[in-house]
């Protein structure tokens, strides 16, 4: 996924971003941190393609109710799912935002309860911006390590490096001198 960012930057991040965008966030961070991407286009970039998935799993859910058994949406979980969006729909978008595992399932049900759109979209809408202003910190906060780490691991490789080559010139010299006294 790196080489792809590096390759095509901002072009690859809207259809990875439709797919994953938290993992997509959390790697675009070094490279944030590095200065190969800007990180205000980063983030709205993510935003956007994360708010076309959510409006492409509406869509499938409201045109296409003879597709919900693939997805294994039954017409039983859609009854409970409809009673659930009838009490909260506000809570049943958020938890299938957040809730890894639900995700996809509940927001395709929204779409085939025929929720209304305009609501459905302002709330994907703001759960979006927050959920990716909490992914954007992480995946800065993890850029940052990275640079850390990646100067310690300098170091610590080449002390490493030390210590080996320090090793393994006492056992050469320790064996030359066992072999030089047996010659003897």
């Amino acid at each position: 996924m790196v080489e792809l960012l590096l390759t095509y930057k901002y072009l690859i991040l809207i259809p990875l971003s439709i797919v994953e965008g938290p993992v997509l966030m959390i790697v675009c961070g070094p490279l944030i941190v590095l200065g190969i991407l800007n990180p205000l286009l980063v983030y709205l970039i993510i935003v956007f393609g994360d708010i076309v998935g959510d409006f492409a799993q509406y869509y499938i859910g409201y045109r296409g109710k003879r597709f919900l058994p693939y997805f294994k949406i039954t017409e039983e979980k859609l009854e409970k799912a409809e009673t659930y969006f009838n009490e909260n729909y506000k809570k049943a978008i958020v938890m299938s935002k957040i809730v890894y595992g639900i995700g996809f399932t509940g927001l395709v049900a929204a779409g085939a309860l025929h929720i209304p759109f305009g609501r459905y979209f302002k709330t994907c809408g703001i759960v979006s911006l927050i959920q990716y202003a909490i992914w954007f910190v992480i995946g800065i906060l993890f850029g940052n390590m990275y640079v850390v780490i990646e100067k310690y691991l300098n170091y610590y490789a080449a002390i490493v490096s030390l210590i080996i080559l320090i090793i393994l010139l006492f056992a050469f010299i320790r064996k030359y001198k066992i072999g030089t006294k047996a010659s003897l």
